[in-house]
């Protein structure tokens, strides 16, 4: 549903302050158009108003007799992610078909995490998933990273592997204050995987504690794809 109504704003739409063209019609084309500041807004019952990226109000688009919505600001509002290719001039909402691993985005490092290409971590069960992050000193209190996924991506494929576990590890990934997924690894686990929607999430946190106090700490290997 969520999907569809994005989907419905057809041959011109707006993201963020550019305008697209679509079809055999030239790539840009004057128009006279106006701002129709007269609609009001409601999601799921509750009063909602589209503004920018620095958080400025906009306004709808009235031309011929359609009214037209800046798609960027509705798909953060609706969950749906929202990413545009300047290159082949391709607005891409909703879940990509290719897939883009985690290490592409920004990541922040916690102070006990680090990106790694290291084959002894990223070659696991004969795979080379090429790279990851290693969370280590890993006990009862959180160790995590942050990946910057800036609303372009629907989902999240993650795989964690143990380094050196001691105890049953708790994985969660979290948009702001928001679990999306919890992960359990034991003691005796080889892998644990999970794909779900993350809906169009600005940045994510993932981080990890043991379920139990141990005398020594554990590490674990955390790679993925955004899609």
């Amino acid at each position: 549903m969520k999907k569809k109504l994005i989907i419905a704003l057809s041959s011109f739409t707006l993201l963020g302050g550019m305008a697209i063209g679509a079809g055999a019609a030239p790539i840009l084309e004057k128009i006279t158009a106006n701002l129709n500041w007269g609609i009001n807004y409601t999601i799921s019952g509750k009063s909602w108003s589209p503004v920018d990226q620095n958080g400025k109000k906009l306004a709808a688009i009235t031309y011929n007799n359609t009214t037209y919505l800046p798609v960027r600001s509705v798909g953060e509002a609706l969950g749906v992610a929202v990413d545009y290719n300047g290159t082949s001039q391709t607005l891409m909402l909703g879940e990509k078909l290719d897939s883009t691993p985690i290490t592409s985005e920004k990541i922040e490092p916690g102070i006990t995490s680090y990106i790694t290409k290291d084959k002894q971590f990223t070659v696991q069960q004969g795979k080379d998933y090429i790279s990851g992050v290693v969370l280590k000193e890993i006990n009862t209190a959180d160790k995590d990273f942050t990946i910057y996924t800036e609303g372009k991506y629907q989902t999240l494929e993650v795989s964690v592997f143990p380094v050196d576990v001691k105890a049953d590890i708790s994985v969660r990934i979290l948009d702001g204050d928001v679990l999306l997924k919890e992960i359990i690894i034991g003691t005796s686990d080889k892998l644990q995987t999970a794909s779900f929607d993350i809906g169009a999430a600005k940045k994510l946190t993932v981080e990890a504690d043991t379920l139990k106090v141990t005398g020594t700490d554990s590490s674990i290997f955390v790679t993925g794809n955004l899609n």
